[in-house]
């Protein structure tokens, strides 16, 4: 075998330990969100759709839940060998843009384009859209939380009572199946 097949098969072996190592998991940041929204959730159907304690929970959670994310992923990256800067920025700049676009949504209520109500449905939604596409290009855990936020903006249109309590524990509980999903599964191919 000459150098060069060598080299080669070299690459193509830590290419394809690579390609199944995939994203690294952190049950707990699944379990930090699942809290997160089921407190903010329900307090639109407890405090009324206009109430300003809807924007101080989530501008104070949010940011908060976002620092603890980063530092937990932060920390499992070390542990596992898999500190990627540029993963963590795409990660970063990937939930920021779906901060400031439902920062900017809030502009259609506070000038009357939207009701309050209507707002709290389109964060639903522009969630479900953002857990998409997270799903889709940076960790397929997130996919199915996608489709349970996307019923839950639904449920926020048309049932009658507890809609965004419903869609809150509906998000809840998908967020931490998936948590207990991903970590059977890193045991699994351990």
């Amino acid at each position: 075998m000459t150098d060069t097949d060598s080299i080669k098969d070299d690459i193509a072996y830590v290419r394809a330990v690579a390609e199944r190592t995939g994203p690294g998991h952190v049950p707990a940041i699944y379990v930090l969100w699942a809290v997160i929204c089921l407190c903010g959730f329900p307090l639109v159907d407890l405090v009324g759709p206009g109430s300003g304690l809807i924007g101080i929970y989530w501008l104070t959670a949010g940011p908060v839940g976002g620092l603890v994310t980063w530092w937990l992923a932060a920390r499992a990256g070390v542990r596992d060998g898999q500190a990627d800067r540029r993963t963590g920025k795409r990660w970063a700049g990937h939930f920021v843009g779906f901060f400031g676009v439902g920062l900017l949504g809030c502009l259609l209520a506070a000038t009357g384009e939207l009701s309050w109500s209507g707002l709290s449905s389109l964060w639903i939604l522009l969630l479900a859209l953002t857990y998409f596409l997270a799903g889709l290009h940076l960790d397929r855990r997130l996919m199915p939380v996608s489709l349970i936020l996307a019923a839950g903006y639904l449920f926020t249109l048309y049932l009658p009572e507890y809609r965004f309590t419903t869609a809150g524990v509906l998000v809840a509980v998908a967020l931490v199946v998936q948590g207990i999903r991903g970590t059977r599964e890193r045991h699994g191919t351990d």
